[in-house]
Parts: C-alpha cells; sequence; structure tokens
C-alpha cells in the first residue's frame, strides 16, 4: 500500500522535479541507495534501513516500510558495458538474499537507474510468475528503472515541507539556473516608496519588438523596482552575479522564439522562468517578476535591441 497524494505548490514543482532528475540519474552505488533512502524516508513514516550484521549483511535489503510488509532493494549504476547481464545479476542476487532472509514481506520492490534489458526484464518476469497467487509464497515483485516513475510514484508526494528538506532552498522560480535570485523576489516583495524620477521602459524599444499594450504596462510597472534591483545585485558577493544571470535570462529568451514568434508569449515563459507559472496568483511575486523582466528588457539581455538609425 503507498502513500496519498499531497499537493505541491505548482510554482515550485519544476524546480524540484529538475533536482530530483538530477539527484536520480546522476548518482551510484551508495549515494543513489542515500538518496532513495532519504525519500522513502520522509515518505513512510514506519520505514527502517537494517544495518549490515555479520555474514548475513543487510539480507538484501535497503529499506522496510508498512510494517515490514514492503521490502525495498536499490541498484544504482551508470551506463557500463555488458549493462543488462549486470542488472540482471543484481537482481537475482538481490532477491534471493530477500526471500531466504528473516523478513516476511509481501511485496518486494527494486528500485534502480541502470538499463533493464531484455535478460533483466525476463528474470524478473520468471520471479513474478514462481510467486503469483498461486505459489507457495506469493508476492507482489516491482522494478521501478525510471526517474518519471519513481517522481510520480513517491517523491511527488512528499509534503512542500518535506521536499524543502529533501533539496533545500527552492525559490520561487521554474528555472534552476535563476534560483541565486530567490533573495531578489523575496526583497521586492517588501514594501518601499516608489521612485518619482523614472522614466518608462523605453517605448522605442516596446514598439520594435511589437509588446502588447498590456506587457507594456507589466514593465513600466515593473520598473519602478528598478533601483531597489541594482542595488541588491550590487550587495551580492559575487561581482559576476549580474552577468551571469543576464546571460542566463538571454538564452532563455532565446529558447523561447524557438517555440513561438509571439512576444506576448515571449514574455510569458520569461515571467515564469523567474516566478513559477502560477506567479500572477500571488500581487507582490508578480510585481517583482515584472520589475526583473523589465530591468533585463532595459538593459537589452532580453528581445532585440533597436538599430542605430531606426526611429519606430
Amino acid at each position: 500500500m503507498y502513500p496519498t497524494s499531497q499537493n505541491i505548490d505548482s510554482a515550485w514543482r519544476e524546480w524540484y522535479r529538475l533536482k530530483h532528475r538530477d539527484a536520480y540519474m546522476s548518482n551510484s552505488g551508495e549515494s543513489f541507495e542515500a538518496y532513495i533512502s532519504d525519500v522513502l524516508e520522509k515518505l513512510y513514516p514506519d520505514f527502517i534501513d537494517p544495518d549490515p550484521m555479520g555474514r548475513l549483511g543487510d539480507g538484501g535489503c535497503d529499506g522496510l516500510a508498512n510494517k515490514g510488509q514492503l521490502f525495498f532493494a536499490c541498484y544504482g549504476q551508470r551506463a557500463q558495458a555488458n549493462q543488462d547481464a549486470k542488472s540482471k545479476a543484481k537482481i537475482q542476487s538481490d532477491f534471493e538474499h530477500a526471500v531466504q532472509g528473516a523478513y516476511n514481506f509481501t511485496e518486494w520492490c527494486f528500485i534502480t537507474n541502470a538499463l533493464i534489458g531484455p535478460t533483466a526484464a525476463q528474470l524478473v518476469i520468471e520471479l513474478q510468475q514462481q510467486h503469483d497467487s498461486s505459489s507457495v509464497r506469493p508476492l507482489t515483485i516491482r522494478v521501478i528503472k525510471s526517474e518519471s516513475q519513481f517522481w510520480d510514484e513517491f517523491v511527488s508526494l512528499l509534503t512542500p515541507h518535506q521536499l524543502d528538506s529533501l533539496f533545500p532552498g527552492a525559490p520561487h522560480a521554474q528555472h534552476v539556473e535563476l534560483e541565486e535570485l530567490v533573495g531578489l523576489i523575496e526583497s521586492l516583495g517588501n514594501p518601499a516608496p516608489k521612485p518619482t524620477d523614472l522614466k518608462p521602459v523605453s517605448s522605442k524599444k516596446m514598439d520594435y519588438n511589437d509588446i502588447p499594450k498590456t506587457t507594456k504596462i507589466e514593465l513600466n510597472e515593473g520598473r519602478e523596482l528598478s533601483p531597489r534591483i541594482e542595488l541588491w545585485f550590487s550587495e551580492q558577493p559575487d561581482p559576476e552575479l549580474r552577468d551571469s544571470k543576464a546571460e542566463v535570462f538571454h538564452n532563455i529568451y532565446e529558447e523561447a522564439k524557438k517555440a513561438t514568434s509571439d512576444p506576448a508569449g515571449i514574455m510569458e515563459k520569461i515571467y515564469i522562468a523567474i516566478g513559477g507559472s502560477d506567479f500572477r496568483l500571488d500581487q507582490s511575486r508578480a510585481n517583482a517578476v515584472y520589475a526583473i523582466a523589465s530591468y533585463f528588457f532595459d538593459s537589452c539581455d532580453i528581445f532585440e535591441a533597436v538599430p542605430e538609425g531606426v526611429d519606430s
């Protein structure tokens, strides 16, 4: 029996999703097992990972849950020669240790990022047939072999608090490379007097890029916070942070242009990269998103600069 679903703020979901993908796909050996254990320990209140003891080791067990009914085995291995044969051998070894051990489980779940080829898959089918409902020891035998499956069935069920514990520092942004701007986003949400000496965003550049009226209003509203953005960057320990984020924004803009030629659609993708897909549900976060987009629009890191000699 698996836990029930929990709601995750959609503005944070993609950031967690990408962090999970990296942890699942890039780790092997003990580091992969440690990540899986971290997730399962948060998901199952009674989860326990037995310590190896004597010649029996841990009995092929990387975790027990549901009062010992659910048995987990993990295998983290990046692509290598003869992966199918090695995966088959690992499944065979771990399963034999499990059924010969003292654990009275009813479900065996093998979690891996290794390739499962035809011979390893055939072994799983044979084990399922040997332990079907008519056997002396009926068992449910499952293999989780992709990061998306582990996300859907396990990680996505964690609460926002548990996800933040697993991946600390999640920003209100959808683009991982903008995570350093979480402090800027939050600081812009604090009340402050509006400056009185600002000109609106260049109408010449907005007209040249066919920016629609509603987006112009958002950019002009956001530009009132430009001095605070400039101050925030000047206070950061990394003097190259502003330039590095400008490059990220330019890349986001270039990718958005490949998906649509509509200026409003391009700007929406930039907004979402900064504040998440539901940023407009929080007015202070929306204002921060408009401000940051306006700041990088003004400095010509996003959208096209008006060529010399063009009046409109």
